[in-house]
């Protein structure tokens, strides 16, 4: 095949990988995508996720920090992910007998995101910064790869996250309910669309902390890597008076689109909220659960500014790690009592919730191929194509 070739086809079989903000796995989605009459057919083949070594999460994570990173450890740590994905695109071709691969489409891992301008002398300058070098899978792979797919929204004006609802649309848009998806990892972001919701109806922004704080509460507080079943929090009591302290943070204020992570809700961050509930007296036991009713609380506060004020939704559907935790589940069907049905979402359409930002990545790499923006308020098209060695141009 040529890259010639490669860009006229109408049907392609893609590879999306990515590590999400957790830091908790490399997911690999194998995806078979038909352009026809307009439309796109996406059916995932196999899905699976491979583990980070725990002493590799922790180097990740320690570079998250702008105090603590060290411009070494960044330069290594964009080939050795690359190495990773790339390891583990190997062994699941091996795995699940994968003959037909067109294409990979790599997120990589966020290491900064800063969409927001700031004035470096006479520029006002944004920032993404996405690590897993695209080189070392595509000539590991053996076929082109298309990764860095914030940048050029961002370069345009726009904020680069969340991608997911382009895919939300895709799968969603065309049914005759209100609805809500809300995927809680690492940050939580959401898309809501109204019924037969076309592409400029979408409201779409990162809600601020989903497990990021949950999961270093638990590893600080009872040294365990993240709250199974909810369980830690379910022993204690949310601190109202410090939620409504926290509540008032401005980013919560802030109309969307809009998009955070870890640069915002940070470590330091964290630290000044287990001082606040130290301070106020609260049990190792009522901090998680103030935690946890924080992402809950403050998903639902924007719902209500942002959504509800502008449709009407009939159910809200749940994915991501924070599905899997009761207590926050329960802690926001109390703060959303407007939405009758209110959900763990097993199944995006007819994908696995689990596989769904795997799938996502692989029609991004689809939309890029075919000359498409996937972007939803820049004309962007989103992604960068890298070849492996002697890969034919025509």
């Amino acid at each position: 095949m040529s890259l010639l070739s490669l860009l006229r086809q109408k049907e392609r079989f893609g590879i999306g990988v990515l590590s999400g903000t957790s830091v908790d796995g490399i997911d690999v989605g194998y995806v078979h995508l038909v352009r026809r009459s307009g439309s796109l057919k996406i059916e995932l083949l196999s899905f699976e996720t491979y583990p980070i070594a725990p002493a590799l999460r922790q180097r990740i994570i320690k570079n998250f920090s702008p105090d603590a990173a060290r411009l070494p450890e960044l330069s290594q740590l964009n080939f050795l992910i690359g190495e990773l994905f790339a390891e583990a695109i190997l062994t699941f071709k091996t795995a699940f007998k994968v003959e037909k691969l067109d294409f990979v489409a790599s997120h990589g891992q966020t290491f900064w995101h800063q969409p927001e301008q700031q004035r470096i002398g006479k520029h006002k300058v944004r920032s993404t910064l996405q690590l897993g070098e695209a080189a070392v899978i595509a000539n590991r792979v053996g076929v082109p790869v298309i990764s860095d797919f914030r940048v050029a929204d961002v370069a345009m004006g726009g904020e680069g996250a969340p991608l997911a609802p382009y895919l939300d649309w895709l799968l969603y848009g065309k049914q005759p309910i209100g609805r809500v998806l809300l995927n809680i990892g690492g940050i939580a972001n959401l898309t809501a669309l109204k019924p037969f919701a076309d592409k400029q109806d979408l409201i779409f922004f990162d809600c601020g902390p989903g497990n990021v704080f949950l999961d270093a509460a638990s590893q600080r507080l009872f040294g365990k890597p993240f709250d199974k079943g909810g369980n830690l929090a379910a022993q204690g009591t949310p601190a109202r008076k410090v939620l409504t302290e926290l509540l008032q943070d401005p980013y919560y204020r802030k109309a969307p689109p809009k998009s955070t992570g870890r640069e915002y809700f940070s470590e330091a961050y964290l630290e000044r909220i287990l001082s606040l509930c130290q301070r106020n007296g609260l049990s190792n036991y009522d901090i998680l659960a103030t935690l946890t009713a924080l992402t809950a609380e403050s998903v639902a506060k924007q719902v209500r500014a942002f959504v509800l004020s502008r449709c009407a939704v009939d159910e809200m559907l749940v994915s991501g790690g924070g599905a899997e935790n009761p207590t926050l589940m329960r802690f926001l069907r109390e703060a959303l009592p407007e939405i009758a049905t209110l959900k763990k979402s097993n199944a995006v359409s007819s994908i696995p919730a689990k596989a769904k930002e795997a799938v996502l990545f692989a029609v991004l790499g689809d939309a890029f191929l075919s000359c498409q923006s996937a972007a939803l308020t820049t004309p962007a098209i989103l992604g960068k194509l890298t070849l492996p060695a002697g890969f034919p141009l025509s």
